[in-house]
């Protein structure tokens, strides 16, 4: 029985004790500290990868936790992606980044684990834990930027609201267990015709709206953008949103395969469609571009939202596409505005002014992220919410995919506006030469031929499952 459960949870142990080992690397001083951080991150990873591909499907832990080829798939996403997030802060141009690489590794990898377990959690006593496991390094990233006034706003900002969501969702379970006599999600009986069943779904969905920035609970996304230090935001932007929708992916799903319950499916489209339509007002009117791409993850959460409530075989293929074009898009943005020698302050579009007569590669790497994020046919994106679109259109009729469609429309626009500023020959703030590590041109081209190449054939995810 030990044995099983060991096997089951082998990738999470090995990342928990890669962090403590490099928690404990932090206490030492020697000369090649940064590269001996860099070699256990990387083997690290990549064992708990391996061995993700390796662990048995089933139930482990009296059920709490379950491993299925779906789950496998979203956590190699999640693995690889706070990989490439790793990479580029040891990789940092930051004194405090690299002189506290460890502590900041720790926290990140203590996140990941929570993500992971969220993923696979079954039972409510096991995600509450585990949401917490993914939350709490993320109050403490919060609070680590460069400018220490908007940092700790930020990160008490994010603390509190978070701890009211976990009472939320705290609360949403002993609803849950009223009804059921259970705290296993598979015990819950969605076909009840109860006021009860749907306040705890509005709780649970009050906490889901405020971990992943969904209206009108979106209020702290910005704050920490600009807070929290920019080599940190490739993570921010993808693995904890990820975690969370996919959580919700398989806790709905009882509900959705049969519809039995109309009234949460509509609760739920209707928190999908408000995220949509006012997270993209709220991007028209940025003009820096750090709070612009916060709340421009707002509809994209919306849209993921779309995807759960579809009962189809295949939707849950064009989610996992979604979530992957999603996860390289962002961390390949945000590691090419890491490049840009103006990203600490006030980081305005009008110095993204002249950049491709600077630095090609950079623009055109740049511009073929926002592309894929905003749907533009031969990227990613175009996939991701085309599909959405014409599965939520069989399902619920025109609605769902008219608001995709405004969404999407909407999204060319503002970040249109961004690959304007681009090309645009006029340069203020110019500057000689745009220089970077190999390390991040390595991770620019991986997260460029990935969004490319699923734009060109979305079905080679398949070879995963």
């Amino acid at each position: 029985m030990i044995m099983n459960v060991l096997t089951f949870l082998l990738p999470e142990i090995i990342l928990v004790i890669l962090s403590f080992a490099l928690l404990a690397n932090s206490i030492v001083n020697y000369k090649r500290k940064i590269m001996a951080n860099k070699t256990m991150i990387l083997v690290g990873i990549i064992a708990s990868g391996f061995f993700i591909l390796k662990t048995p499907e089933g139930f482990y832990l009296n059920s709490t936790f379950e491993n299925t080829s779906s789950t496998k798939i979203i956590k190699l996403l999640l693995i690889f992606g706070s990989l490439l997030s790793l990479s580029l802060i040891s990789n940092s141009k930051t004194d405090q980044l690299k002189k506290y690489l460890d502590e900041y590794s720790f926290l990140l990898i203590v996140s990941l684990v929570g993500g992971m377990l969220v993923v696979s959690s079954r039972e409510f006593f096991g995600l509450i834990i585990s949401v917490e496991l993914l939350s709490i390094p993320l109050y403490l990233i919060s609070g680590m930027g460069l400018d220490p006034s908007k940092s700790i706003e930020a990160a008490t900002k994010l603390f509190f609201f978070g701890t009211l969501s976990t009472v939320f969702l705290i609360f949403s379970a002993v609803l849950f267990y009223s009804l059921s006599g259970s705290t296993y999600f598979v015990d819950i009986n969605w076909a009840l015709d109860d006021y009860i069943i749907i306040l705890a779904s509005i709780f649970l969905l009050a906490t889901i709206s405020f971990k992943c920035a969904l209206y009108p609970f979106h209020f702290w996304v910005s704050d920490t953008y600009e807070a929290a230090p920019i080599n940190m935001l490739p993570f921010l932007s993808t693995i904890p949103k990820i975690s969370i929708i996919a959580f919700l992916l398989f806790f709905f799903d009882g509900l959705v395969a049969e519809l039995l319950n109309k009234k949460i499916i509509f609760i739920v489209g209707f928190l999908s469609v408000i995220s949509i339509f006012f997270g993209s007002l709220l991007v028209i009117k940025q003009n820096n571009l750090l709070r612009l791409l916060a709340y421009s993850g707002i509809p994209h959460a919306g849209i993921m939202l779309i995807g759960i409530i579809v009962p189809s075989s295949i939707s849950l293929d064009f989610i996992i596409l979604y979530f992957t074009f999603y996860i390289f898009a962002n961390v390949g943005l945000y590691v090419c505005l890491n490049c840009l020698p103006t990203v600490i302050e006030n980081f305005n579009l009008d110095k993204l002014n002249g950049l491709y007569e600077r630095n090609p590669f950079l623009a055109l790497s740049i511009s073929c992220f926002l592309l894929s994020l905003a749907g533009a046919p031969l990227f990613g994106g175009f996939w991701g919410k085309f599909n959405i679109a014409l599965i939520s259109y069989k399902a619920y009729g025109v609605f769902l995919p008219s608001a995709i469609l405004l969404s999407v429309l909407i999204s060319f626009y503002y970040y249109l506006k961004i690959i304007r500023a681009i090309f645009n020959h006029k340069q203020f703030n110019q500057v000689e030469n745009i220089d970077f590590s190999m390390i991040n041109k390595i991770i620019i081209t991986i997260c460029v031929f990935i969004t490319i190449i699923l734009g060109i054939n979305p079905a080679i995810l398949q070879i995963l499952t």
